[in-house]
């Protein structure tokens, strides 16, 4: 099974959505006649993961890395290379619902949410 994300060196299952954007960090002002000068001080990444459902252990995981530090390494394949591209990114908005899964007999986790952004 080829691997599709990883925190921390750890893999975890899969996810269900992978959005990808750059953000364009810069300083915008005008001059005296109107003119806007916009000076472009660097681009981060950001990608946002999501899952339909995690189980309680994958859903563990991704809790005690996110809170394992103020930045954490994700490896994630990136739409321009197609390959696996390792990032260190602050994680963000991590958000979930609880769901009883009554033929399983266990909690699983709901519409997981987090998004990183690069440092």
């Amino acid at each position: 099974m080829a691997v599709f994300f990883k925190i921390n060196s750890k893999t975890i299952k899969a996810p269900t959505e992978l959005t990808c954007t750059t953000e364009v960090l810069d300083k915008s002002e005008r001059t005296m006649d109107g003119t806007m000068v916009v000076d472009v001080i660097g681009r981060k990444r950001k990608v946002e993961v999501a899952w339909k459902y995690l189980s309680k252990e994958d859903m563990g995981l991704l809790t005690a890395e996110t809170k394992s530090g103020s930045f954490v390494t994700i490896d994630y394949n990136d739409p321009e290379t197609g390959k696996l591209t390792s990032m260190t990114a602050r994680p963000q908005d991590l958000s979930c619902q609880p769901r009883y899964d009554w033929v399983k007999g266990k909690i699983m986790w709901a519409s997981v949410s987090v998004a990183f952004v690069e440092r």
